[in-house]
């Protein structure tokens, strides 16, 4: 059975950019790269809490630290680059390598919720495509695939394994409707976003979803003041209006970064091929070096966009 890679709902659960920026936030950040406004994505971990002191599961009363998201990942990874063309020779695999991820005292409840897991995800090929420009159709897959949950996991398992991707998907949709809604004012809308995060999203969430939206709002701002050839102390006085005094002066520390990296970049781009290897060594740390040929073809492809493009 080869594995088939499941992303259900892929196009409204599209991430948003969870992390807080630091120039925001006032954190400090080592940077040995190219300075960019905008925070790295937090890696995700498949490592799970400690296994309990009982192997029967958890008290009613304390969250079941098996049925955690982290499971789900684990189990991707137990499936990833199988290639049993059977259930049964697929749980034969899972059986072999199921103690290389996760304690012996978990096993026959893991073996038990994987097997489950591998009916669900089969199940759910057979709903229909999502689509990013019908919410109403992304509500009718939300409700099937809870359908399908149900009938493959008791609601303490949906919950635990499956409570904050649904959560998350949820907002996903009302907010796709609002944005959509042509009857509501900007203010309207504002509001009603405003009162889904609050319905779907947890504190976290909705922490990560404020930092989001100032880095993308960061990102537009520095693209226009390139695109009109700002001076430095007009970057400094926009930002500072919008962001406050600090923040604008971490932006200008970035913009600092970027222009150094941007020169690096130049000097060895002129160079031939004799000289790059000498360069290389002699401009960019080891950490930046494996980001080199990346960083040349962007600019390469940025160059060729601008040539195209009408005067």
């Amino acid at each position: 059975m080869p594995r088939k890679l499941l992303l259900p709902l892929a196009a409204a659960a599209a991430v948003l950019a969870a992390g807080t920026a630091w120039w925001l936030a006032g954190g400090e950040e080592e940077t040995s790269a190219p300075a960019v406004a905008s925070a790295a994505l937090p890696a995700t971990s498949s490592t799970l809490p400690a296994a309990p002191n009982a192997a029967s599961g958890a008290s009613p009363h304390i969250p079941d630290p098996l049925l955690t998201p982290a499971l789900l990942r684990t189990f991707e990874q137990m499936l990833d680059g199988s290639q049993a063309r059977d259930k049964e020779g697929l749980m034969a695999e899972m059986r072999a390598k199921i103690d290389k991820y996760l304690p012996p005292e978990w096993r026959v409840r893991a073996l038990g919720l994987l097997e489950r897991y591998i009916d669900y995800r089969t199940a759910l090929e057979a709903l229909p495509a999502a689509s990013i420009g019908d919410p109403a159709g992304l509500r009718r897959i939300l409700d099937a695939r809870a359908g399908i949950r149900s009938r493959y996991f008791a609601p303490e398992e949906v919950e635990g394994l499956f409570g904050a991707e649904e959560k998350f998907d949820r907002f996903s949709v009302e907010k796709l409707e609002i944005e959509r809604n042509a009857n509501l004012t900007p203010e309207q809308k504002r509001q009603a976003l405003a009162k889904t995060e609050e319905t779907w999203l947890t504190p976290e969430q909705r922490a990560d979803r404020t930092a989001s939206v100032a880095q993308l709002a960061v990102g537009e701002q520095t693209a226009a003041l390139e695109a009109r050839g700002a001076s430095p102390q007009e970057r400094f006085e926009e930002r500072s209006k919008q962001y406050g005094h600090e923040a604008a002066q971490r932006l200008a520390a970035l913009d600092q970064q970027e222009q150094d990296w941007q020169g690096r970049l130049s000097r060895y781009a002129a160079a031939d091929e004799a000289a790059r290897a000498q360069l290389q060594a002699a401009l960019f740390t080891p950490q930046e070096a494996l980001r080199l040929q990346a960083a040349l073809e962007m600019r390469a492809a940025d160059a060729k966009k601008k040539a195209a493009a009408p005067p």
